[in-house]
């Protein structure tokens, strides 16, 4: 099993060896969304989900767990996630959002890729209105955040 790209499409994007699945996940630290600044393309600069592509060989909870701790250091157990849903995004990749039920415990010692650049905690998506890489993402934080912030009243 590999992350490697097998090549690369005309504008930039990494082609895998791969299911066409991203996994994004919802997950908050306290009472805020963890959200990452992208250093890559599409969408350098901007807001996303962590989350990245299935891999062969293991599950989706399993992607969604390893692609959150790759991307931000934070460990949850994958069979803490749940399915929030599932379509066809604009790269032609089957796009699962799933959120965390639980809160993950953070890795001290990780080292951010190079593919974010920060790591962000979000108490509230609208000031970011704009800022977000892929809409869906923007859409399932809109949807995500007032129970969340439901819960701090």
């Amino acid at each position: 099993m590999t992350d490697t790209p097998i090549a690369y499409t005309a504008d930039g994007r990494p082609v895998f060896d791969n299911t066409p699945t991203v996994v994004s996940v919802l997950v908050r630290d306290g009472h805020r969304l963890i959200t990452v600044e992208r250093n890559n393309e599409p969408g350098r600069g901007l807001l996303g989900l962590p989350g990245g592509y299935h891999m062969r060989g293991e599950t989706w909870q399993q992607a969604g767990a390893r692609e959150l701790w790759e991307e931000t250091g934070y460990i949850l157990d994958p069979d803490f996630l749940r399915l929030v849903s599932m379509e066809t995004d604009e790269y032609g990749n089957n796009l699962v959002i799933c959120e965390a039920m639980v809160e993950p415990d953070k890795d001290p010692g990780h080292e951010l890729p190079d593919e974010v650049k920060s790591v962000m905690l979000l108490s509230e998506p609208g000031p970011f209105e704009g800022r977000w890489a892929f809409p869906r993402h923007h859409m399932a934080a809109d949807r995500y955040m007032p129970a969340l912030m439901d819960e701090t009243a």
